[in-house]
């Protein structure tokens, strides 16, 4: 994996993840002041739009070093870091997927159900990240464009 892609990954998942779990505190544990608001605090529609934007920058993060770094661990039998990335890489769709019906749903149940299900599992993707090694090996530093 090219250290730019690497790079691009790397900060857009921390973003994303950071962005989430800070709206998600805010949602689920702030209370908010005023009874008629759904808003925990006033910052909390600001992480909301920070989480959306990046969103899609991490999911071509992850598409960027799908192959070179991903696929090729798997195919040559890399054990290091297995089980992580391939639970991230299987969390991904779910996760991706809970996240744009949030916002395309418009019944309140689907939208709570979808809204709980993408932070248990975004939770769980980060939580992969944050203990998926980082070590960099001679198969990262490969020159292959193709």
């Amino acid at each position: 994996m090219k250290r730019w892609e690497a790079w691009w990954n790397h900060s857009a998942l921390i973003a994303v993840s950071a962005t989430g779990v800070v709206y998600g505190l805010f949602k689920y544990f702030v209370p908010g002041a005023d009874p008629y608001s759904r808003v925990g605090h006033p910052l909390q529609p600001w992480f909301l739009k920070a989480h959306i934007l990046v969103a899609p920058f991490a999911l071509m993060g992850v598409g960027l070093i799908l192959r070179r770094h991903a696929l090729a661990r798997i195919l040559s039998g890399e054990s290091n870091g297995r089980r992580t990335g391939v639970a991230m890489l299987w969390l991904l769709t779910p996760l991706g997927m809970t996240g744009y019906l949030i916002q395309v749903f418009t019944a309140p149940g689907l939208t709570r159900v979808s809204g709980y299900i993408h932070a248990v599992i975004g939770v769980v993707f980060a939580l992969g990240f944050v203990f998926h090694p980082k070590k960099r090996t001679p198969a990262d530093t490969g020159t292959d464009e193709a």
